[in-house]
């Protein structure tokens, strides 16, 4: 009983929730493709990051960028590259993340922002999501 009280309080809510657009056609969320690999990039207003959320999970990488008092960062460039070197993804960030779909592996990421450059290792799974932050 208590089971599909729980059900339906889930569905009553998921009834209330805003539908999203397709491909966040009315956002300026960037969707795109980048050598096979899908990736949004986005999150200046409020309503960017409910969309950018309201996908994540098909998503496992997420980026944030920001500089170290917290302000958000847009602009940054990003270049996600496979341990063969191979780039893999390249993209300059329209808000303060970056969401991509990666295939399994390790990968380097090198995140840009006012000249000055971070790079960090990922290991992604099938599952799950890796998030990484950058400040600057």
């Amino acid at each position: 009983m208590k089971r599909l009280r729980i059900i339906a309080t889930l569905l009553t809510l998921a009834a209330s929730l805003p539908a999203l657009p397709a491909a966040a056609q009315d956002t300026a969320l960037q969707q795109g493709e980048y050598e096979g690999v899908r990736y949004l990039s986005g999150g200046v207003s409020l309503d960017e990051r409910e969309q950018l959320f309201f996908t994540a999970a098909e998503y496992n990488l997420k980026l944030l960028f920001a500089e170290k008092g917290g302000s958000y960062l847009a602009d940054t460039e990003v270049v996600v590259t496979a341990r063969d070197g191979r780039k893999v993804l390249e993209v300059i960030a329209q808000g303060p993340f970056v969401f991509a779909r990666l295939p399994a592996g390790d990968y380097r990421v090198a995140a840009t922002s006012a000249g000055k450059q971070q790079v960090r290792d990922a290991r992604l799974t099938a599952k799950g999501q890796r998030q990484m932050a950058f400040y600057w």
